[in-house]
């Protein structure tokens, strides 16, 4: 591990300006922006203790400076992350964190269901959860990962969120996929919000996340590439598939027989360094998944 640490900081110096260059490119559209929607009541589902700050974290920020409750549900109890720490310790650490993450972010509340991290599974108990959460905190905007995802507890949660709305056809809001190891394709985001007023916000949470061994400097620098987009010049966004109810449900079911072949088809795009690899490696795969589960207005 040393000797690959050492062979990347010795290439950084070139790795870093040509991942940039092939990146804006990928990313270059005439895309318009999007906004909040004026939402009041935001609820969103995080697999594990950064997970909402990774993917949604400048638009949690952005929804608390206009008013809105944000509501965090923490879905694993994060103990399986790599870290020197115990399990016990660990869990304990994260929840330390995410109290310190919720004043930067301006989270209103936060829940720990308790499911074990790594092993979330769609089943009556799980969905229990999800729907008990949901019909508490009644919210008019979801934001929940992706489907397509590297890690089986992100897929999972979309999962079950899926069958939760399938079988509560009652229940009414806009949603929204975030990504987090699995960036999502270019064609296939039709939602970017500007968060240039926030993104320092979303750096200084995920300073806070010193309890795991893990960079996140990847997902930051995809926030500022992304940016490009946008016909109009802005310096970082998030971006987000946001599709209609049957959308969502069509898209987690035709693509259940598949999610075995996702962790070991996509790389995680944590860090700058090797975000050419996470984007690149088996794309072709992944954009064959969009197209077979038809998540595209």
């Amino acid at each position: 591990m040393k000797v690959k640490q050492f062979i990347m900081t010795i290439l950084r110096p070139i790795n870093i300006p040509i991942t940039n260059a092939i990146l804006k490119r990928h990313y270059h559209r005439n895309m318009e922006l999007s906004n909040t929607k004026g939402a009041k009541r935001v609820l969103v589902f995080a697999p594990h203790m950064d997970d909402e700050t990774i993917g949604p974290g400048g638009v949690i920020r952005k929804h608390a400076l206009e008013g809105a409750e944000v509501h965090c549900v923490f879905v694993t109890d994060g103990s399986n992350s790599v870290s020197n720490l115990s399990k016990e310790e660990l869990i304990r650490a994260r929840m330390q964190e995410m109290e310190e993450v919720k004043d930067i972010l301006g989270i209103h509340d936060i829940k720990y269901l308790g499911l074990p991290d790594g092993n979330v599974t769609n089943n009556e108990e799980s969905r229990k959860l999800f729907l008990e959460v949901i019909q508490s905190v009644q919210p008019d905007m979801v934001y929940c990962t992706s489907f397509v995802d590297a890690h089986p507890d992100h897929t999972e949660t979309a999962n079950i969120l899926a069958d939760i709305l399938k079988e509560n056809e009652e229940l009414d809001c806009t949603l929204r996929l975030y990504e987090i190891n699995c960036p999502i394709p270019p064609d296939f985001i039709n939602c970017i919000v500007d968060i240039s007023d926030t993104w320092k916000d979303k750096a200084r949470a995920m300073d806070v996340f010193s309890s795991q061994a893990i960079a996140f400097d990847g997902f930051l620098t995809l926030n500022r590439l992304k940016a490009n987009l946008l016909e109009e010049k802005v310096h970082a966004v998030e971006v987000f598939v946001e599709p209609s109810r049957d959308q969502f449900i069509r898209h987690c079911e035709k693509l259940r027989s598949k999610k075995e072949t996702f962790p070991t088809a996509f790389k995680q795009a944590n860090r700058t360094d090797t975000l050419l690899w996470a984007i690149y490696h088996h794309l072709k795969y992944k954009l064959s998944l969009y197209e077979e589960s038809q998540l595209k207005n």
